[in-house]
């Protein structure tokens, strides 16, 4: 079984598009790692594809590390960022 997740986006993952979220299909008991995987096959340029790999996906209220469940709740995906 899956569930449809949409995945607010920030920062680059954001430029280009019109809308703000992305939505991927994963399977009802997925870990963030698989939900990675979805997302990097609906992304559609390679320099998003390798920015993906050094961002984190979140709940309003914790980063999630790659071997949890995917909650049900809103999920985003944060972008690294510089500074000083």
């Amino acid at each position: 079984m899956t569930r449809q997740i949409p995945i607010r986006l920030f920062g680059a993952f954001r430029q280009g598009r019109s809308d703000a979220t992305l939505t991927v299909e994963i399977d009802t008991d997925a870990r963030v790692s698989e939900l990675r995987q979805a997302m990097s096959k609906a992304l559609d340029s390679d320099s998003a594809r390798a920015l993906l790999k050094a961002s984190a996906f979140a709940t309003d209220t914790e980063i999630l590390d790659d071997d949890q469940p995917v909650p049900e709740r809103e999920i985003s995906i944060l972008p690294p960022v510089c500074g000083g």
